[in-house]
């Protein structure tokens, strides 16, 4: 690849017009030490402009966590080695470019950094904690580890993510959120904290859970669901597995909001979707459907049940009319 073509690539690449192939054959260059050299000359000269593009911002993430994405980001147990990492996010972004950001010191301090894992739109992460226990972060979600002690272990969510905690009676394991904290000694559930969905969703798959909500609290069985709502909850008997399904790529949902399955396939395909509803009313949606299909396989599903009508209005971009 010439200089020209390589300079056409990463130019469509930050103005968000770069088709998905295209994604891999990028990533493939910039394993080359020259052209990350060049990439960073041109990423510095568009960061400089008066105006930038949030879209652009996204692409940059996309691709460097593409680049970096191993099988499991794994924190190291707090032993004789400190890592000094001031944010994770911050390195998938630019460290790649920049160097490495780890600092490892031979000292007998813990493990005290906090430590920011953050999956963009289109992809899903595995991360393993000290404790042994394990996080899958679902698209565009933020885990923040800070540390575990003795008496204590606590991570905060914003986003949507499947636990699977390490049992430990002395130190209770907490997640938190805007709006509430989940805690456990050992268990499996599934927490859903995506801002803008207007509301919050533990589910439970196993063993027991403890969800404070202020001065509330509320002890979940398996199988039951709390929902966070305008301040107010309710418990529901759900089938615990569909809550979790997306973990194995299958996406189960019970008469959601149609705005909310299209933000969920936003996060899911890396698209924008713009929703015009015509008629106003509320419409949901209930149904069934596999990641591994495309997007449009998805939105054909859809039309099916639901009376929809969808063109691409530009490379990754949507509409949706509701009929």
């Amino acid at each position: 690849m010439d200089n020209l073509e390589l300079k056409e690539i990463i130019s469509r690449y930050f103005r968000g017009q770069l088709a998905d192939n295209d994604y891999e054959l990028l990533t493939q260059q910039l394993q080359d030490k020259s052209v990350r050299e060049y990439f960073e000359k041109f990423k510095h000269a568009w960061e400089e402009q008066p105006e930038l593009d949030e879209l652009g911002y996204r692409n940059a993430n996309r691709l460097s966590y593409l680049i970096n994405k191993p099988d499991a980001h794994k924190i190291p147990l707090p032993r004789r080695i400190w890592v000094q990492v001031a944010s994770v996010a911050a390195i998938l972004l630019f460290g790649l470019f920049a160097g490495t950001a780890l600092t490892h010191l031979l000292s007998d301090k813990p493990l005290t950094e906090t430590l920011v894992f953050e999956t963009p739109r289109g992809e899903k992460s595995h991360v393993e904690l000290p404790d042994g226990s394990e996080v899958w972060l679902n698209a565009r979600t933020r885990l923040i580890y800070r540390s575990f002690s003795s008496k204590s272990r606590q991570v905060e969510l914003k986003g949507e993510a499947f636990f699977k905690v390490a049992r430990n009676e002395q130190a209770p394991f907490v997640v938190k959120t805007n709006e509430c904290e989940v805690e456990v000694l050992g268990t499996t559930f599934n927490v859903m904290a995506y801002d803008e969905f207007g509301r919050k969703e533990i589910t439970l798959l196993n063993g027991k859970v403890n969800v404070r909500m202020g001065e509330a609290e509320k002890v979940l069985k398996p199988g039951q669901a709390l929902i966070l709502k305008n301040h107010y909850f309710y418990v529901d008997e759900v089938n615990p597995s569909e809550a979790s399904g997306w973990v194995q790529n299958k996406f189960n949902f019970k008469n959601i909001p149609l705005s909310e399955l299209m933000k969920r396939l936003e996060n899911w395909y890396d698209v924008d979707i713009t929703l015009e509803n015509k008629t106003g009313r509320e419409v949901n949606f209930t149904g069934t459907f596999k990641n591994e299909e495309s997007i449009w396989q998805v939105l054909d599903a859809i039309k099916v049940y639901t009376p929809i009508n969808y063109k691409k209005t530009n490379l990754r971009q949507i509409k949706i009319t509701v009929q």
